[in-house]
């Protein structure tokens, strides 16, 4: 007989011989007998009156190498459960796949984290499973929907009636005291404009009438912004008389007329890339803005900072003109996109819009309003400083939360922890150099008087300062929401990050019934802090951690809220479910 020349294969520690399925029952394995598998009972089982158990899909039936791939087969099934649905845009999917990587990372750790250690917009915020119960997460928000204007869609023109503009005429007083409003309340929080050569402008179109070219585009813009603004003067709080509600709406019709003429002037700015045309694009989004139309002002922020890109630079001096209008189109631009949860573009999108690396250059002085020109300089220095501080922050947390795994939460809490310490430390730096002229310390003993003192530029500054206690504050609130153990030092953290959020809304109050560039913004942060704070208040294990005024500035915020109701999309909605939230509470 020849011998057999098969090769004999050794089976290793990755080769299992395959099993034949368990059919005896659980008694009769454990006697190590034969089982009949008589049913409801086998002979034993019925002759003894035990429980005759049988598990014909038991895991122990399987091969090791059978449940290694189950394994991989639930994992792989957590993943796809984590991501839910294809995201509508890239930033979604961005979240979505690091939400799962996260879940993923924890699969043998029932300590998960919570659902993002970085700020997340209010539609965001509003998905967290504290709110489940009461707030169930519908299609529409999920899938890239959400309150307050923030879903981003095409409305036709009726949608935004304009009044009618026979027999008005842009006269000098008219423009006159519309461009005082302007650079009074408007210009002076952006200051991108030479404002002797803007008031010739202007005054040269009233006389000759406004042409088709973008010198009346502009001029009809600052005009409309003026006249928007005149409204927000009247009064600080509610209207309670007829004739202040009527004063507001004549002013507010006239700058939609003056609005909708330049409108139609708008398309002049797109032939051409220059201060100009970037000027129109900015005044034209902050008129939106003013409007309540974040998703339409966005739009010409993002053709403002498009056109920008093709400033040629490196010009010696550097135009002041042209830094300016690029740092403000990029502020605008950014921190709208990410209110509305817009996508990002990539990396390489990122990169070419990145922010400006240098202050603006101050414009060269005149003697027509040099002090008032001089202090706007101050404030818009100021933000831009604090917009770096807070971006060198986010930064640094972000690097953080990707390097360190939350398998070692403990680790990772006190890194962040060391990051809100040091940027505590700079903003209290901040706070003190900055000039006396737009100083938030406290006003000084036999200076400026308190109304002098807490003026519109002081205001925005304050509430910028918000915006950086939020973003350090954040993972530690989000953590003790989420029930997570936490160190005393990140535990303090929370403590803070909670009051922050009281005095956001206890800051913003003066702007609450103000009609401009920010309200909106200042709407979205309102609700925001508000829903945190009953997220906190929600949480058995840190409702103590809430300052005793709250819920009273918590009441006040609503009716804010109920003020523009009518005003801004889906606030309704909103307003109706944390009423709901406040009442349980």
């Amino acid at each position: 007989m020849k011998p057999d020349k098969r090769a004999i294969i050794s089976r290793g520690s990755t080769a299992y011989a395959r099993k034949r399925a368990v059919t005896a029952c659980q008694v009769c394995r454990a006697r190590r007998t034969k089982c009949d598998q008589k049913k409801p009972r086998c002979s034993f089982c019925e002759k003894t009156g035990a429980d005759c158990v049988t598990e014909p899909n038991e895991q122990s039936s399987f091969d090791p190498a059978s449940l290694a791939i189950l394994a991989r087969l639930e994992s792989v099934e957590k993943k796809l459960d984590a991501i839910q649905a294809t995201p509508s845009t890239p930033s979604q999917a961005a979240s979505s796949i690091e939400s799962a990587a996260r879940q993923s990372s924890s699969d043998d750790d029932d300590d998960e984290p919570p659902p993002s250690l970085l700020p997340q917009n209010l539609d965001q915020l509003l998905q967290w499973p504290v709110f489940h119960p009461i707030l169930p997460a519908s299609p529409d928000q999920s899938g890239g929907g959400g309150f307050m204007g923030s879903q981003p869609r095409c409305r036709p023109a009726s949608h935004h009636p304009v009044p009618s503009s026979m027999g008005f005429e842009l006269d000098l007083s008219t423009s006159t005291r519309y461009l005082d409003t302007f650079f009074a309340h408007v210009h002076s929080k952006n200051p991108v404009l030479d404002e002797p050569s803007a008031r010739r402008m202007v005054r040269r179109v009233c006389l000759d009438g406004p042409g088709w070219d973008p010198e009346s585009c502009l001029a009809l813009l600052l005009c409309a912004n003026g006249a928007a603004a005149q409204t927000a003067l009247i009064t600080p709080v509610v209207p309670t008389s007829s004739n202040e509600e009527q004063q507001q709406q004549e002013h507010y019709s006239t700058s939609q007329i003056l609005f909708h003429a330049a409108q139609k002037r708008l398309g002049t700015c797109l032939d051409a890339a220059g201060v100009l045309q970037a000027q129109c694009l900015f005044f034209a989004g902050v008129y939106l803005m003013t409007s309540l139309r974040p998703f339409d002002a966005w739009r010409l922020f993002q053709h403002g900072l498009a056109v920008c890109q093709a400033f040629s630079g490196g010009e010696d001096p550097p135009d002041p003109a042209q830094e300016s209008i690029y740092w403000t189109c990029w502020k605008s631009e950014r921190e709208v996109r990410w209110e509305l949860r817009l996508p990002d573009f990539g990396e390489y999108y990122s990169s070419l819009v990145d922010a400006p690396q240098l202050f603006p250059s101050l414009p060269p002085s005149s003697p027509d309003g040099a002090e008032t020109t001089l202090r706007a300089w101050y404030f818009y220095l100021s933000e831009i400083s604090l917009w770096r501080l807070e971006m060198d922050a986010r930064v640094e947390m972000a690097r953080s939360i990707r390097e360190t795994p939350w398998t070692t939460a403990g680790a990772l809490l006190e890194q962040l922890a060391g990051i809100a310490d040091c940027t505590a430390e700079q903003l209290t730096l901040w706070e003190q150099s900055l000039p006396l002229a737009v100083s938030i310390a406290s006003p000084p003993a036999g200076g400026t008087t308190p109304e002098e003192h807490e003026d519109v530029l002081r205001f925005v500054l304050r509430g910028r300062t918000t915006y950086v206690h939020e973003l350090i504050s954040w993972p530690f609130i989000a953590c003790i929401i989420a029930g997570r153990a936490m160190t005393e030092r990140a535990r303090s953290w929370a403590v803070r990050g909670i009051e922050a959020h009281v005095r956001r809304l206890v800051i913003n109050r003066p702007g609450f019934y103000y009609r401009h560039h920010g309200t909106w913004l200042m709407i979205r942060s309102s609700a925001r802090s508000l829903c945190l704070l009953l997220a906190v208040a929600r949480t058995t294990a840190a409702q103590e951690l809430l300052p005793d005024e709250w819920k009273e500035v918590a009441l006040m915020t609503l009716d804010m809220f109920k003020f523009w109701k009518d005003e801004v999309e889906g606030m309704e909605s909103l307003v109706e479910q944390l009423e709901q939230l406040l009442g349980l509470v």
